[in-house]
């Protein structure tokens, strides 16, 4: 009888324990699905998993900022699992360049007989070739040509000798839907095998020094003198990489006389180029080459010309090149692992803060003037008070920023702001180098209310498809004065 009774109790006991494993064991797996979130101080200061953590990836839904139903299942913006810290990136191992066949085939440029196309060379950074693609759209529109588009060239911002196709971001063929105009993409008429391709880097690394087996693989292309490059103005790092990458050697050609009728565009307004006989406007560039018989009209530059009715090349086409849905659905996610808050209604305040190499710009103005392009964060915390009433509440603070000053992290962790660290997630290994910049720019394009940088031509962009796209005007902070938030 004893040993029945201890018999009992050993097996009440061995339930109970087993029930309680299998609860803590099934909370620990609830708990490991949830989004793990890491504070700005964190980031900054303490983040540091080691080799076997494993952190959660964003959210594949969202409720309130309506993602696409196409939206790709494999998105994965997971935390980086760098041992010592996003202050201290894993340096790429030194690759050894492996010796290339010495017959390697010419690449050949497909074009079609029956078609006139127009092309231009890729032009510094990224907006920049945004702003050179919408006025070279604006040309083949007018033109009636089709337009081969460049890729995303890596210049200075960049350490990688690379370039990604623009239909990796931007909805190509809503963009013909919505204009008319046809476009296809360099790596469609001039598809590049990878040793091609790998000449061409080692090419660009070269720069200007001989490389015998590029020599023997480049092609001349016949390049119109625009704005001046090509002829009194030098080449672009971007544009050389662009031409090295592609295996062309730009054959630079003057552009036909200007027609006796056209307009005179006011040269004091151009301070880099004051020769009558270049084209500096859109309206020129038109009226030379409406008449050209070259099938292929490729031009040196295009991101300088000017508008003197202003805004036609954004109307015209720039507001048609809208994002695809995996750039706004990954936005979408960072914005909630960033602000959980906002997956009520979606709803957020996006500040960009340009800082990088914008003190060029203005490296020869007054201290007050030099605001204007180094905006004081304060500036930025008195903008984002006016941003709270517009939106009727206080929405999170989304902050897009090229500010690698701790000062800079601490004090927009401290205002309470979620500072977009693609260092700490996989933007570009999922999206590709120029995945982080697009990522911030359509999240930018897309805020509730949206606070700029004034001397930003990405700010500027992403205020127009504020205009264009939402009918919402964008916020700037004031660059006169002085002011430090109460922290």
């Amino acid at each position: 009888m004893h040993g029945l009774q201890t018999f009992r109790i050993a097996s009440i006991v061995l339930v109970l324990f087993t029930g309680f494993f299998f609860f803590y064991l099934l909370s620990s797996l609830q708990s490991d699905n949830q989004p793990k979130f890491i504070s700005e101080d964190d980031s900054i200061q303490s983040h540091s998993p080691g080799n076997n953590e494993q952190l959660e990836t964003l959210p594949t839904t969202t409720r309130g900022l309506n993602p696409s139903k196409h939206a790709p299942e494999d998105v994965r913006s997971v935390l980086q699992q760098d041992s010592r810290g996003a202050q201290n990136p894993i340096e790429p191992p030194e690759v050894k360049e492996v010796k290339l066949p010495e017959d390697i085939p010419k690449p050949t440029t497909y074009l079609d007989p029956t078609v006139k196309y127009l092309s231009y060379m890729a032009y510094a950074g990224l907006t920049n070739q945004f702003i050179a693609l919408e006025n070279a759209a604006t040309i083949a529109i007018r033109l009636n040509r089709t337009l081969i588009i460049p890729p995303l060239t890596t210049n200075s911002h960049y350490s990688h000798n690379s370039n990604q196709r623009w239909s990796d971001f931007l909805d190509l063929r809503r963009f013909m839907d919505l204009t008319g105009i046809k476009v296809v993409e360099w790596s469609d008429v001039r598809p590049l095998t990878a040793e091609q391709i790998e000449v061409g880097r080692r090419k660009s690394r070269l720069g200007g020094r001989t490389y015998p087996l590029w020599d023997s693989l480049a092609e001349n292309l016949t390049c119109q003198v625009v704005y001046g490059f090509g002829d009194s103005e030098r080449l672009h790092t971007t544009e050389l990489t662009f031409s090295r990458q592609f295996l062309f050697r730009p054959q630079f050609v003057r552009p036909p006389a200007r027609k006796p009728n056209a307009a005179i565009f006011d040269r004091m307004k151009v301070k880099d180029n004051t020769i009558i006989d270049d084209i500096v406007t859109l309206d020129d560039a038109i009226e030379r080459y409406t008449d050209s018989e070259e099938q292929l009209l490729f031009l040196s530059h295009t991101y300088k010309l000017k508008d003197p009715q202003g805004g036609r090349s954004w109307t015209e086409a720039g507001r048609h090149f809208h994002f695809l849905p995996k750039i706004t659905d990954y936005a979408e996610r960072l914005i909630l692992h960033r602000a959980p808050e906002a997956r009520e209604n979606g709803k957020y305040i996006a500040v960009h803060v340009r800082r990088g190499d914008i003190w060029q710009k203005c490296r020869e103005r007054t201290e007050e003037e030099m605001m204007a392009c180094v905006t004081p964060l304060g500036f930025y915390a008195e903008a984002v008070q006016k941003a709270y009433k517009v939106a009727g509440e206080r929405l999170p603070v989304i902050v897009a920023t090229d500010s690698k000053s701790k000062d800079d992290h601490a004090t927009i962790a401290k205002l309470g702001w979620r500072r977009l660290n693609h260092e700490l997630y996989t933007t570009e290994q999922e999206l590709g180098i120029f995945g982080p910049a697009l990522v911030d720019a359509a999240i930018l394009a897309n805020a509730d209310v949206m606070v700029g940088s004034y001397s930003s031509t990405m700010s500027r962009i992403a205020g127009r498809r504020q205009k264009s796209w939402h009918g919402r005007d964008v916020l700037y902070p004031r660059t006169t004065g002085s002011w430090t938030p109460p922290l």
